[in-house]
C-alpha cells in the first residue's frame, strides 16, 4: 500500500513539474519583456507587441502588490506616460483624497510652487515619494502650453479622509451668500473631523447623514444661480459634499465594500465631469483594481468597473518574487516604528513561484492572449495564492495571501523578479 501511494505521489510530482516547465517555456517565448523599470525609458518591446484588448480599452486600472515598492511606482508611471502619448489617456485617478486634487491640478497646470512642497497634499503618506513627485512633474511639463481640454487632470477617489471639506463648504457658502442654517454647517464640521472609534459612531452617523443630504439639497435648489456664478466651482463643491457623505458612511462601518463602492461611484462622477469618452488611468492596490473580487467576498472597484464597462476596462495586476519591503512594527494596534524586511524567494504554491522561473527580470502577460494556449489556460484557471501586502507593509512572520484564479482576477499581469523600497520624499 505504501509503495502504491509513493508511486502515485511520484507520478503526480512529475506531472506538476512538466506543467510548470511548459508554462515557463511559454513565458520565455511569448511574454512581452519590459526592458527596465526606468519611468523615462521607452517601452520598446511593448510598443511592438501591444495586445489588442489593451489598446482598445478606455479605462486602465493599474494595481500594485504592495504600496511600498519603487519598481511598481516607476512601472506605473512608465505605462501612464505611454498611454498618454500613444492611447490618448488624459485623466489620472488615484487611491487618494478629493482634498489633494485642487493644489495638484493647479501645479500641474503651471501654478506656482515646487514638487517637494506639493507632495504634502497627499493624505496617504504612501504617495509622498520621489517616484510620485517625479510623475507629477512630468504631468506639469506635458501640460505646458496645452489648452485645458488637452491637459492631464488629477483626481482622488478614496473616502478615508474627511478633513478640510467643511472649511471649503463654509468658504463657499460665505462667498456666494447661501442661506444655510448654522446647525447644518456644524454637522459638516463634526463629520469632517470625526475619526473611527468615536463613541457610538454608528448612531452618530445616522444623525449626521440626513443633515449632509439636506446640505446637498439646499445647494441643488440654488444650482441655477450658483452654476451661473461659477459652474466648475459648484460641481467641485457638490463632489466635496458627496465625499463627506462617503467618509461619514465609511468611518461608521469601515468595510471594504463601503470603500470600494464609494470609489466606483466617484469614478463615474469624474467621468461625467470630463469630456465624453475620456480615457482614464487608475492608480491603486491590486485589491481595488482586480476585476473579480477583494478576496473577501465583496465587490471591488475593478469588478464594478468590469461589470459596467466590460472590455473598456483593463485590469492590470502586479506580482513579484523577492525583494526588500517596508514593514511596520505594530503592537496592540499601535504603530511603534518601521523597518525593512526581506523576501528571498517566492512562497510555495503561489503564481509567483512559477513566474519567477522565467528568464526575463520584468515582463508583461496579456491573459486573454495567454489562455489561447491550453497549458496557459490551465495555469491561469487554477486557483493559487498571491501574496497580499497592504498599507501596514510586509510581515514575514505573518504573511497574508489571497487564493484566486488569475484568469478571473486580471486582464494582464506584470511580474518583477525583485523589488526595492520606494524613496520617501523630503518635504519642505
Amino acid at each position: 500500500m505504501y509503495r502504491a501511494f509513493y508511486c502515485l505521489g511520484f507520478l503526480f510530482s512529475i506531472s506538476l513539474n512538466a506543467q510548470t516547465s511548459n508554462v515557463v517555456s511559454w513565458l520565455n517565448t511569448n511574454a512581452i519583456v519590459i526592458e527596465d523599470a526606468n519611468p523615462d525609458a521607452e517601452l520598446v518591446a511593448f510598443t511592438q507587441n501591444e495586445p489588442q484588448g489593451f489598446k482598445e480599452a478606455r479605462i486602465y486600472g493599474f494595481g500594485e502588490a504592495t504600496h511600498h515598492a519603487k519598481e511598481f511606482f516607476d512601472l506605473k508611471a512608465k505605462f501612464f506616460k505611454y498611454l498618454v502619448e500613444h492611447n490618448g489617456v488624459r485623466i489620472f485617478i488615484m487611491e487618494e483624497s478629493y482634498q489633494a486634487e485642487q493644489a495638484i491640478n493647479e501645479w500641474i497646470s503651471g501654478g506656482p510652487g515646487d514638487k517637494a512642497s506639493l507632495i504634502k497634499n497627499f493624505r496617504h503618506f504612501l504617495w509622498r515619494t520621489t517616484e510620485v513627485a517625479d510623475l507629477l512633474e512630468w504631468m506639469r511639463n506635458y501640460n505646458q502650453g496645452k489648452p485645458r481640454e488637452a491637459q492631464i487632470r488629477f483626481y482622488g477617489i478614496d473616502n478615508q479622509m474627511g478633513d478640510d471639506i467643511n472649511k471649503r463648504l463654509r468658504s463657499y457658502v460665505q462667498k456666494y451668500n447661501i442661506n444655510i442654517d448654522e446647525n447644518l454647517l456644524a454637522a459638516a464640521d463634526s463629520c469632517s473631523v470625526a475619526e473611527y472609534g468615536h463613541v457610538k459612531i454608528k448612531e452618530w452617523a445616522k444623525k449626521m447623514q440626513p443633515k449632509l443630504q439636506q446640505l446637498t439639497q439646499l445647494l441643488e435648489q440654488d444650482s441655477t444661480r450658483l452654476k451661473a456664478a461659477n459652474a466648475n466651482e459648484y460641481i467641485d463643491m457638490m463632489r466635496g459634499l458627496g465625499y463627506l457623505e462617503d467618509y461619514t458612511a465609511y468611518i461608521s462601518w469601515p468595510a471594504a465594500d463601503v470603500r470600494d463602492n464609494a470609489m466606483y461611484e466617484n469614478v463615474l462622477k469624474i467621468m461625467n465631469i470630463e469630456v465624453p469618452d475620456s480615457k482614464i488611468f487608475i492608480w491603486a492596490h491590486n485589491e481595488h483594481i482586480n476585476k473579480k473580487d477583494l478576496g473577501m467576498a465583496v465587490p471591488s472597484l475593478g469588478s464594478r468597473l468590469k461589470e459596467h464597462f466590460k472590455d473598456d476596462y483593463y485590469a492590470m495586476g502586479f506580482d513579484f518574487g523577492s525583494g526588500k519591503m517596508l514593514g511596520f512594527i505594530i503592537k496592540n494596534k499601535q504603530v511603534l516604528g518601521s523597518e525593512y524586511r526581506l523576501l528571498d524567494k517566492p512562497y510555495n504554491k503561489t503564481y509567483a513561484e512559477t513566474f519567477f522561473q522565467a528568464q526575463p527580470d520584468i515582463y508583461f502577460v496579456d491573459i486573454a492572449t495567454a489562455v489561447k494556449n491550453p497549458e496557459m489556460k490551465k495555469f491561469f484557471g487554477t486557483k493559487m495564492k498571491q501574496l497580499f501586502i497592504g498599507g501596514p507593509g510586509f510581515d514575514p512572520k505573518d504573511p497574508k495571501f489571497f487564493s484566486r484564479k488569475y484568469e478571473e482576477t486580471y486582464d494582464g499581469i506584470i511580474f518583477l523578479k525583485k523589488i526595492s523600497p520606494s524613496v520617501r520624499q523630503k518635504q519642505t
